[in-house]
């Protein structure tokens, strides 16, 4: 991994982490919050967070 995957898979991490934050105190849906996870995986192209999205998907959890 270069310093610049290893930066951007970082500033992926702490983006996510804050929606996580947001989403637990109620104040985003799921969905808004997959969308945020989807524009960041774009944006950051990162390995883990790819790996992570798979998993959300998997989980078939659809509820709001």
């Amino acid at each position: 991994m270069t310093p610049k995957q290893f930066e951007s898979e970082m500033n992926y991490l702490v983006a996510r982490h804050l929606a996580e934050c947001f989403l637990k105190q109620g104040f985003m849906t799921k969905t808004e919050f997959r969308k945020i996870d989807d524009f960041l995986v774009r944006t950051f192209s990162p390995l883990i967070g790819k790996l992570l999205t798979l998993s959300l998907d998997k989980s078939g959890d659809k509820s709001e």
